[in-house]
């Protein structure tokens, strides 16, 4: 008997992230131990790294409002939003252009 895979688009994990996102991990802690480094003030260096470590930490996990996005996928929808893409419609407001019309006067059937 074969064993049939429960989830074919598995994508591999290195210590439970994505390749994608280990680079985005790698790249940016390089880039705040090197060059950032230099931008903050000698005193406030062991903050800086703990800030920046538990930030980059933080943008990996699971999206607490869409569990199927990570923290960043999530901040870079909201900053990709479209405001002319959906609107509610007030349900009060389509009962009455039906029953009155768009001119306010009852229609008479």
């Amino acid at each position: 008997m074969y064993e049939i895979p429960k989830e074919i688009k598995a994508k591999p994990k290195l210590m439970g992230l994505e390749l994608k996102e280990l680079i985005i991990v790698g790249v940016s802690f390089f880039l705040f131990l090197t060059i950032f480094r230099d931008l903050v003030h000698g005193v406030l260096v062991i903050p800086y790294l703990i800030i920046a470590s538990g930030t980059l930490f933080w943008l990996v996990l699971p999206s607490g409002n869409n569990p199927r996005l990570k923290n960043y996928q999530s901040i870079r929808l909201f900053f990709q939003h479209k405001q002319s893409t959906y609107h509610a419609l007030a349900v009060q407001k389509v009962l009455n252009d039906q029953q009155f019309g768009e001119d306010g006067m009852l229609d008479e059937q």
